[in-house]
This record gives C-alpha cells, sequence and structure tokens, in this order.
C-alpha cells in the first residue's frame, strides 16, 4: 500500500516520533510510505531511510491554508496514494477535503483531548478514527459522536532495539544523588509548576537530589520557562534543578535516572515517555488522569498521585528513592507490560490491519426515493454497481411503501426506508436522517434520484464521495457531479451517466424483479377462482394513471372496444388493473362477455402485481409503473404514450412497442392537458393500432408463465 500521514511539522516530540518509527516500519515491511509536513529536524530521518518528504505549510491555522487543497489532491492521485492518514486538525481538514476528490481513503489518529469546537470535529470523520487511549477514545464516542465500530484502540509503541533496558539498575549501590527525571514539552499543562513546589518540599526530607527537566517551550510560550526557572530560583532549586532544554538523547538520560515523574495536570492522551521509561527500566511516577491510567497499574508497574497536589507527589518520590526493592519491582513488571502491549511491532500490525481494513471496505449508500416504476428502473444500476464493486456493502435508501416491492434485490445488503408521505417539519427529518445515516459512515452515496433533498442528506451524512447529477441550488454538495442532462436518453443510460464516474464502463440495462411466493400463490388462486389460470391468452388492461399524471390514462372507451375486438377475436381473458381510485373505470366492462374479464382493480399489493403481470401474455398501459413491471418479468407491453417522451421512458428490450402521436405540444410534460382538444394525444392513438400491435404480440411464440 501507499501510505501517506500529514501531521504540522516533524520536530521533536511524541507525535512526531511516533510518525517516523511508523514510516520506517512501513517501509520494511514492503510498504511505500510519505510524509507530508512542514519540516523540522526530523526530516533528515526520513531522508536517510528513503521516505519521500512533501513540505507544505499545513501547521498554518489560516483560511489561506486551504489554497494546499489543490496541492494535495495532485500528489495524492501523482504518487496513486491508497491511505492518507491526518494526525492533527489542520492537515486533517487539507486532508478530508482532498480525498473527496480522489480514491483515496482517510483515517486519523486522535492524539488529544480535542475542544468540542467545530473545526476539531474533523478528526472524528476519518473512516478509521485511531485513539492512543481508552479515554480518548470515550470522548471521541461521547462528545463528537464518532460511532463505536469506527473508532480502533492502538496505543503508541516503541521500538524496543532503540532502547537499552538494565534490569538490575536497582541492584547495585546507589552512588550520588538521587536522580529524578520530566520529560516533556514546557507547558502549564504538563505541571512543571507543581512538580517544581513537590521538588521543594522533597529537598527538605532528601538532601542529595538531582533533577532534570527535559523539553522545550512551545514557539511563542518561552515566557513560561522563563517564569520556571525563576521559580526555582526564588525557591533556592537552582542547585538541584536543571533544565536541559530538547535533548535527542531521552532514553538514555531516563534509563541513567532513578525515577521519573509525569506530572500532568490535564489527562493525557497517553503518556509515550512512561512507556519510554518502562523499556529502559526506569521506576515511574504519574498523575491519575486520562491515558496515563492504560500504562500504569497503580501499585503493579507504578505509582500514581492525585494532579496538582504537590503534597501527595513528593511523599510518593520519596518512597520510591528510599524502597529501591519497590521501585525495581515496578520497573521490570513495566517493562513486561511494554513488551506485552507499547512495542512498535504491534503497533504498526494493528495500524496495518485498519490500512488494510479500510481498503478492503466500501459501504455504500444508493439514495432512490422516486415511485414505483422509477425503483424498478433503478434495479440495472444497482446490478452494475454490485458488478463493479462485488465486495462493498451497498444499502439503498428507499420510500417505505416500497420496501417489498425491492426487498429481494440480491446487489443489495441493506434497505432504509423513508417515509416520504409525512410533510410535517421536512427539515427537521432530513437533519434527523442525515444524522442517522452519518453514524453509518459510508464511504459514497450514489445519488439516483437527483433532488435537493438527496444532495442535502448525503451532505449531512458526510460521505466523502457523492455522485449524482447537479440538481438545483443544492447540486454543488456534490463532489463527482454530472452537470449535463441528455434529455434523449432512456431511463437506464441516463442512469448510467453518474455511473460512469463511478467507474462502471459496460452497460447492462436489463430489467428484473423477484417475486414473493406468497403472493404469487395468493394470484394463482385467484386466477384458479375466476378460471383464468389455463386461459390460451391473457391481456392486462392498466385503465388509469396517477393522481399527479391524469393526462396518461388512454380513454376508457377506447379499452372497452379493444377489449371486445380481443375476446370476439382469441377467446382471450382481459385483466383489468389499477388502484381504488381506478374501479369506477372498471365498471364499464361489467356488460356483456364479462365472463372473460376479471377485475383486479384496488385489489394487488405491489407483489401481487408483479406475479399478476408476470402471468399475461401482453399488457397495454400507458406510461406507469405497470409498464416497467412487465417490462422486468418478461411481459410484452403496448405502451400508449401522450403527454411523456418514449424515448427517455420506454424501456429496452424486445416484445416492447410504443405508440405516440407527435402533435405540436407532445411531449409537454403536463398533469393537466392544456390543448384545445383534451388529450389530443392520446385519443389520437386509436383502437386499430393498439390492437394490431397485441394481435401482433399474441401471434408470437407463447412464452412460459
Amino acid at each position: 500500500m501507499r501510505i501517506a500521514q500529514i501531521l504540522p511539522e516533524l520536530n521533536v516530540g511524541g507525535v512526531e516520533t511516533g510518525t517516523v518509527d511508523l514510516a520506517k516500519a512501513l517501509k520494511k515491511r514492503g510498504h511505500e510510505p510519505f510524509v507530508i509536513s512542514n519540516g523540522g529536524t526530523l526530516v533528515d530521518e526520513l531522508v536517510k531511510a528513503g521516505i519521500p518528504h512533501l513540505q507544505l505549510p499545513v501547521h498554518r491555522k489560516s483560511i489561506v491554508s486551504l489554497r494546499l487543497v489543490r496541492e494535495i489532491v495532485t500528489f495524492i492521485e501523482r504518487e496513486r496514494i491508497d491511505v492518507i492518514h491526518a494526525r492533527s486538525r489542520v492537515p486533517a481538514w487539507l486532508a478530508y477535503l482532498s480525498v473527496r476528490r480522489t480514491d483515496c481513503d482517510f483515517v486519523t489518529t486522535c492524539h488529544g483531548y480535542y475542544s468540542k469546537h467545530f473545526l476539531s470535529r474533523v478528526m472524528g470523520w476519518g473512516k478509521r478514527v485511531i485513539v492512543i487511549s481508552h479515554s480518548i477514545g470515550r470522548r471521541m464516542i461521547d462528545d463528537f459522536g464518532v460511532s463505536p465500530g469506527r473508532v480502533r484502540l492502538i496505543h503508541r509503541g516503541v521500538d524496543l532495539s532503540q532502547y537499552r533496558f538494565s534490569p538490575d539498575k536497582y541492584d547495585r549501590p546507589r552512588s550520588g544523588p538521587f536522580k529524578i527525571m520530566n520529560v516533556g514539552r514546557i507547558t502549564p499543562i504538563k505541571g512543571h509548576g507543581v512538580f517544581v513546589r513537590a521538588v521543594h518540599l522533597l529537598s527538605k526530607r532528601l538532601q542529595s537530589i538531582e533533577v532534570s527537566i527535559v523539553g522545550g517551550p512551545d514557539r511563542g510560550k518561552e515566557s513560561y520557562l522563563q517564569d520556571l526557572k525563576t521559580m526555582v530560583t526564588r525557591l533556592g532549586l537552582d542547585s538541584h534543578v536543571k533544565f536541559l532544554g530538547v535533548r535527542k538523547d531521552v532514553p538514555e538520560l531516563i534509563r541513567e535516572a532513578d525515577l521519573l515523574v509525569l506530572a500532568s495536570t490535564i489527562p493525557e492522551a497517553f503518556g509515550r515517555v512512561l512507556i519510554e521509561a518502562g523499556a529502559v527500566g526506569t521506576a515511574c511516577m504519574a498523575s491519575r488522569i486520562g491515558g496515563i491510567l492504560d500504562i500504569i497499574d497503580e501499585e503493579e508497574n507504578g505509582l500514581l498521585f492525585s494532579p496538582e497536589n504537590f503534597e501527595e507527589m513528593a511523599i510518593t518520590m520519596e518512597r520510591l528513592l528510599k524502597d529501591r526493592m519497590l521501585a525495581k519491582r515496578l520497573a521490570l513488571r513495566l517493562r513486561a507490560k511494554v513488551e506485552r502491549e507499547f512495542t512498535l511491532e504491534k503497533m504498526v500490525d494493528k495500524t496495518c490491519q485498519v490500512y488494510e481494513e479500510v481498503r478492503r471496505e466500501k459501504k455504500v449508500l444508493i439514495t432512490k426515493l422516486g415511485a414505483m416504476g422509477d425503483l424498478i428502473l433503478a434495479v440495472p444500476s444497482f446490478r452494475m454497481i454490485r458488478q463493479r464493486i462485488p465486495h462493498a456493502y451497498i444499502a439503498l435508501l428507499v420510500d417505505s411503501k416500497l420496501m417489498p416491492l425491492i426487498q429481494k434485490c440480491p446487489y443489495v445488503d441493506e434497505f432504509i426506508a423513508y417515509d416520504r408521505s409525512r410533510t410535517s417539519s421536512s427539515w427537521k427529518r432530513i437533519s434527523m436522517t442525515g444524522k442517522w445515516l452519518r453514524g453509518r459512515s459510508f464511504d459514497l452515496c450514489i445519488d439516483l434520484q437527483n433532488t435537493w433533498r438527496t444532495h442535502v442528506l448525503a451532505f449531512l451524512a458526510r460521505i466523502p464521495k457523492r455522485y449524482g447529477y447537479r440538481r438545483g441550488m443544492a447540486g454543488f454538495l456534490l463532489t463527482h457531479p454530472v452537470v449535463y442532462w441528455d434529455h434523449q436518453l432512456g431511463p437506464v443510460a441516463h442512469q448510467f451517466q453518474v455511473l460512469k464516474r463511478v467507474g462502471i464502463t459496460h452497460m447492462d440495462d436489463r430489467m428484473e424483479l423477484w417475486l414473493e411466493p406468497q403472493a404469487d400463490r395468493e394470484i394463482t388462486e385467484r386466477f384458479e377462482r375466476a378460471g383464468v389460470l389455463h386461459s390460451k391468452h391473457l391481456v392486462g388492461f392498466v385503465l388509469g394513471a396517477s393522481r399527479r399524471w391524469p393526462t396518461k390514462q388512454w380513454p376508457v372507451d377506447y379499452f372497452l372496444e379493444l377489449s371486445r375486438r380481443l375476446i370476439r377475436r382469441f377467446e382471450c381473458h382481459i385483466v383489468l388493473i389499477g388502484t381504488v381510485e381506478d374501479q369506477k373505470l372498471a365498471e364499464v366492462f361489467s356488460g356483456a362477455r364479462s365472463n372473460h374479464v376479471l377485475n383486479e382493480t384496488g385489489n394487488t399489493t405491489e407483489m401481487q402485481l408483479v406475479s399478476l403481470i408476470k402471468r399475461l401474455d401482453v399488457l397495454v398501459t400507458g406510461d406507469t409503473a405497470p409498464l416497467h413491471v412487465a417490462s422486468a418479468v418478461g411481459t410484452k407491453t403496448v405502451a400508449l404514450f401522450g403527454p411523456t417522451d418514449p424515448k427517455r421512458h420506454m424501456p429496452s428490450g424486445n416484445g416492447h412497442v410504443a405508440l405516440v402521436k407527435r402533435i405540436p405540444c407532445q411531449p409537454c410534460y403536463r398533469g393537466t392537458c392544456k390543448n384545445k382538444v383534451q388529450l389530443q394525444c392520446l385519443r389520437e392513438i386509436t383502437v386499430d393500432e393498439v390492437f394490431h400491435v397485441v394481435t401482433q404480440h399474441l401471434r408470437e411464440p407463447i412464452r412460459q408463465k
């Protein structure tokens, strides 16, 4: 794999050292590591190891830094980066914005207790969020809303081969003063002031002590170091306390010490210096807070004290310095724990597992909230997506009323119901649904509905890659939009323009639907009771249209005349199909030869309708959902187009004939007819024309039903 770590700078520090250690270990394992930072003293180590470093000012907390996104995108594409791993907030924002435009995966490691500010939230947006201690993990889950399923605990690790272990140091007689070490950035949260006060108390009980404070202040915070030096002088500790500054030989300094003290006043994310002390065999004591508790088991491998309690700290230091057998026991047990849990090898193993996990796992959300016909027309897209990403986890956001129709689709792993019928509190529902989807951690969204609602839902779900047609004011929320809308394309070809952006190159427009056994048995029994189960010819009529599209309805008296002619010519049975609203239209068929007519208007569920249409030889319908059901189950159709264009809506394949009259206003795509001659486009489709096409269909070889 090709992995890029991104962090502000590469100066001496726990995060920086861990970054370099991981990069070196990845290279030894045959991976290709890269590091992006503003540079620093550790860059030389990367160069010596043959690890490429890209120097960019990713440390700047400025809106101007967003200009770096384009450079990072270019770098990701040029170097074919698989995973970009962010270790700090500003670099994380730049990486997050960059991966949305590439096929790269985004991982974060949380090294600290970030404030709840919005700008910190990006640390929880990784496909996987690595935390370095249990307390950091709890913080990211509770305060940042990160799904526990995305959190991975990976403690920091040290390369034990780089540390000289002294198992017998406490067996040797002590010579010279007691050596106490404090290592960390010179900042108030590290508790240096409290530590100095504790040393002052200790110096009154033990005259022979030597204290070394290792570390430097953050840029611009040098005044705090000066305040500490003043405090040391004022307390008369100049002969005991030395400030050593930033050192590269920290492991050796700790090895020579009798005691390491970590005096943090707020929760530590981890406390790498403690495992370094364990690696060399030096006893430790630390504040009883945060990630320190992942390392130190009180009285088992170290001692703990209450933060900011300098009196307790002084007593604990005196106890460890005087009782060398206790110090030895704690040091050896800490070394054993480091060997078990905190080695560089274990850290690299777990990190590589995360990288492999994110590359292997693809979670896809497809949004299709349209009506029944639109959903059926999307099935070929579901199949093409599955073939393109065979191991992906695919979820479909679908209208709750249409769930039964699609639940047997083998190309989808999960069906997420969305109630479109509820109009109240629309924005609130969208927001709640987006937040819920966010917890599911989808990698990409393929929007086949292409409305402002579905654009907003995918954005609120924080799905990094969002594909679809750019529609309306919310279209800018897509990361991979299709801008041009070709109105001459058929329905599947139209969707295919979006799929091409995902990398699908071959269009397969075969329609499919799946029978539901119980519904199929019910239709069989119904047909048997009506005496039509073994009819030589079955022709279905879809009498009506949706409430929104009454302009798609062929005149019912035309249907009646067509039925008479078909019954006279073929002795066939006519099955009337429609909703409850269409039952009045069906009443005109109650006259002569009614024994040849089966009225199923308002009498079928979605799945019963599928089984019913599959049993037909021919279906005569307007531009309605049953037209697409027939296409999916292999039933021949005669489609009567009025206000819509068959080029855009006619199913593909043999056995489907569209009849349309190209009068000046056709297609108008209106639900109400504005023509002087009402529904002229449909009235001009004659019974003779339809009878002729149905006759041709019925004369063709009979399909096995």
